[in-house]
């Protein structure tokens, strides 16, 4: 099979043009589908929520049980897992309370 100069010129530019039409087309669907998913998710979040009653938001704020030496095994626990470090490396200096 021969190639004119001419003709091989044109196909490749077709071939090129189709495809980078191609990829356009597909990220123009992908920036309209996800502008759609944001205006779904955007009208689910806008849901009010229910107000908390004085007594809910006293359970809240309780202390936590247990003694502070229970907690701080508990967190020395949970950063040595998370670090892959064993608990005898975690050193818990203090904790402060957020509000």
């Amino acid at each position: 099979m021969s190639f004119e100069g001419g003709s091989a010129l044109s196909s490749t530019l077709i071939t090129f043009l189709l495809g980078l039409g191609i990829v356009f087309i597909g990220l123009i669907a992908l920036i309209a589908i996800i502008k759609i998913m944001g205006a779904i998710m955007r009208a689910v979040g806008k849901k009010k929520p229910e107000p908390v009653s004085e007594s809910a938001a006293q359970v809240t704020r309780t202390e936590p049980e247990g003694d502070m030496g229970e907690i701080k095994a508990a967190v020395a626990a949970a950063l040595a897992t998370m670090l892959g470090d064993s608990v005898k490396g975690i050193r818990i200096v203090s904790f402060k309370k957020l509000d």
